[in-house]
């Protein structure tokens, strides 16, 4: 039996052969969909969930809210001691403020060493 050319001798359109396909085969065809789409939704869903853990990371580190105190007072600590010249602020509410020079820099224990026990006191 030749399924391309029917009884009437015009041969069969592709809808009609999909059709008859569909009919033989229906149980394969449902169990490779459901397959199929069990795999792009489980797909879906790490993709998902692997987005969502990088934007919560990029959150964390955009927001510095899990801050090592170590780590940033090692960061911002000026280890060279050096004079900052007097100058003037702006403040947010636009007041303009002077701020005296001062000495920055070092650490506790360099200031420890450097100056006179006389000189501390005074």
């Amino acid at each position: 039996m030749n399924d391309s050319t029917p009884e009437d001798g015009e041969p069969t359109s592709f809808v009609e052969k999909t059709k008859n396909l569909y009919g033989k085969h229906r149980g394969k065809i449902l169990a490779a969909g459901t397959a199929l789409g069990g795999m792009a939704l489980a797909v879906v869903v790490v993709a998902a969930r692997k987005a969502m853990e990088q934007n919560a990371i990029e959150d964390v580190e955009d927001t510095g809210s899990v801050p090592d105190p170590a780590a940033a007072d090692e960061r911002r600590r000026t280890r060279v001691r050096h004079l900052v010249v007097g100058h003037t602020r702006t403040l947010a509410d636009g007041r303009v403020v002077p701020v005296a020079g001062y000495e920055r820099g070092g650490s506790s224990d360099d200031e420890d060493e450097d100056e006179d026990p006389g000189e501390a006191a005074a």
